[in-house]
């Protein structure tokens, strides 16, 4: 038995135009019909995770870059950024924690040229985050971030966990169906499907855990019930 399971994009790709009716067994792919499909499925990678996290992309290296002495924004060097996670800044030997802020919050910090260890961090977008305190010598600073879905790439996998092609398939007929001239029956039945299929992502998403048995060792604690 092989655990091992990759499937390209071609492949991919082909079970979508499959699912149209475009291409068959002895039939084989137009380029044209190809980019439409290539297209349809970076778009869709690119948008699930902006509303809601499908499968995670945690960068589970963080990211190092430099905050340097008296300035108060840097760049993070890496421009994949879905959203921040968790952040610190080295103090000495010991990596501090920095609070990772929203823009009311930023905004109540009366004087932002304070100087001192950073504390707080807003995220400005793409790569520049605003640091409170202004820090007064150079210091590293470590990110871990939500990564945004990687584009496809000829003749390797699409950034997707394998378990739910069958259904991200559902998603791409539904998405390009007017692009090959879908009847509306057909494309009302593909919609329900994609919904659906959108519903099993996030369920093969969850994660799961063995919970242990929590054993009960003083019964007097529970003298009152």
């Amino acid at each position: 038995m092989s655990t091992s399971f990759t499937r390209t994009r071609e492949q991919l790709r082909s079970m979508v135009l499959r699912k149209l009716g475009v291409v068959g067994a002895a039939t084989s792919v137009v380029s044209a019909d190809a980019d439409i499909v290539y297209e349809a499925i970076d778009l869709r990678l690119k948008e699930m995770h902006r509303r809601g996290i499908f499968w995670r992309k945690v960068d589970k290296v963080p990211v190092t870059f430099t905050l340097s002495a008296g300035v108060a924004s840097a760049h993070a060097i890496t421009n994949d950024i879905l959203f921040p996670i968790k952040m610190t800044v080295k103090n000495g030997s010991l990596d501090d924690p920095v609070q990772i802020v929203g823009i009311p919050e930023y905004a109540e910090i009366d004087n932002k040229n304070e100087p001192g260890l950073p504390e707080k961090a807003l995220w400005k977008g793409s790569t520049e985050f605003l640091f409170y305190p202004v820090p007064l010598s150079t210091t590293t600073v470590n990110l871990v971030y939500e990564k945004i879905a990687d584009d496809t790439t000829a003749g390797s996998a699409a950034d997707v966990d394998v378990s739910m092609l069958r259904h991200l398939k559902d998603i791409i007929a539904y998405d390009v169906g007017d692009d090959f001239g879908m009847d509306e029956a057909r494309m009302m039945r593909f919609g329900i499907e994609a919904e659906k299929a959108e519903r099993n992502i996030r369920k093969l998403a969850v994660e799961y855990k063995d919970f242990k048995t929590v054993a009960v060792d003083d019964w007097s604690t529970y003298e009152d019930f």
